[in-house]
């Protein structure tokens, strides 16, 4: 007997992580409704079979409303919700903007707080599932990489409560903990470090300069986007998934989570002095 086509939604599906994880459902059969505020890269999904594309930015809710609007036309209900669309800013917290720090909270928190709340009763019409897309770097926060972890560690926080909300009303919230990717963030984390970050003003030059290798070490290790898609698919049809996965983490990273703070902190002094 054929599988029963399902019908998700995915932020940040133009490029990375979401892009692969539209194609790859699309291809297996699914209904992808495509959301990016960038509506260039969003064209170029136009027109592939399973796949609907709509503007959505995760900042706005009028933006969302319009899109969940739209959905009745393409399906009954919303049998997933793929909360993938995020961005990065890093440098010494003390001299952050504000500006800064408000925007990568307002679309890595915020925004996936919002597309969950309104897309809501659509995931309620089929018993959805919502899948959270997180990282390594929401366990563990490294040096110059503190609003993005600021903003994983708060979506820790809202995936457990929210799971432990819906669980009642059998709906299914599931956490991803991935380590680096191979994508454009991972590119706009090193060229924030390079670029963005004053070495001649920075109050921690040293560090800056520590990091830089460590942050080229990522690229050689990452994982490919289609990689991670192909076990977001298999999560998202598993008839009873787990609430946490650790996809692609690094093994040292992995290990830092059971080892008490004192010992983690005198590590990274010892490896970027």
């Amino acid at each position: 007997m054929a599988r029963k086509a399902k019908t998700i939604l995915v932020t940040g599906a133009a490029s990375g992580i979401g892009l692969a994880i539209t194609e790859y459902f699309a291809q297996k059969g699914d209904k992808v409704i495509a959301t990016d505020k960038n509506k260039e890269a969003l064209a170029n999904l136009n027109g592939k079979p399973n796949i609907f594309t709509f503007y959505l930015d995760v900042t706005d809710s009028k933006s969302i409303s319009d899109v969940k609007d739209k959905i009745g036309e393409i399906s009954q209900g919303l049998d997933g919700l793929v909360n993938n669309a995020g961005i990065f800013v890093g440098g010494p917290l003390v001299e952050m903007s504000e500006k800064d720090v408000e925007e990568i909270i307002d679309v890595n928190v915020l925004g996936v707080f919002r597309a969950s709340k309104i897309l809501f009763p659509l995931l309620l019409e089929n018993k959805g599932r919502i899948i959270n897309v997180g990282s390594e770097a929401g366990r563990i926060s490294f040096p110059l990489n503190g609003s993005y972890s600021m903003s994983k560690f708060a979506l820790e926080a809202f995936s457990d409560s929210l799971r432990r909300e819906l669980m009642f009303l059998g709906i299914k919230v599931i956490h991803l903990q991935v380590g680096a990717v191979n994508t454009a963030m991972l590119k706009e984390t090193y060229r924030c470090y390079t670029e963005d970050i004053d070495i001649e003003k920075t109050i921690l030059p040293n560090l800056v300069e520590k990091v830089i290798p460590t942050c080229e070490e990522e690229f050689e290790r990452s994982s490919e986007p289609e990689d991670i898609a192909k076990i977001v698919y298999r999560i998202f049809h598993k008839k009873r998934p787990k609430a946490r996965y650790k996809i692609r983490n690094n093994k040292g990273r992995r290990l830092m989570e059971f080892l008490p703070s004192s010992l983690i902190d005198f590590a990274m002094l010892k490896m970027f002095k």
